[in-house]
């Protein structure tokens, strides 16, 4: 009987090694459960992309709507009763105020004290 206990200890210690070793082990195997996730995450949002490039093909075989969209937003279409109006916008850095003149500028002391409560 002690002999067949101490053999089934064995293969029991043996199983748990392999079971924790890194080959087809624990870890592997969390590992791939980690990539696993990575890679679903992914297709998730390729397939958010496809979905609406699907939609836009669709627009685009549907009607002209989205076409003229499209022509006015990427290559600058204007209708034929349309009025174009570009607005530039001119960073801070490149606009610059006037330099006042300091001699132009007159100082003038005020007559009344600046607290009151002092005589």
């Amino acid at each position: 009987m002690k002999v067949l206990l101490i053999i089934l200890s064995v293969l029991v210690l043996l199983s748990g090694i392999r079971l924790l070793s890194s080959d087809g082990g624990l870890a592997e195997y969390l590992s791939l459960k980690l990539r696993l996730a990575e890679v679903q995450q992914q297709l998730d949002s390729q397939q958010a992309v496809n979905d609406l490039l699907k939609k836009e093909v669709q627009d685009l075989q549907a009607g002209t709507d989205a076409i003229e969209t499209l022509a006015r937003q990427r290559l600058g279409m204007i209708g034929k009763n349309e009025v174009f109006i570009q607005l530039l916008e001119i960073p801070p850095s490149s606009v610059s105020a006037p330099v006042p003149d300091i001699e132009a500028i007159s100082i003038q002391e005020n007559p009344l004290p600046i607290n009151p409560l002092e005589p």
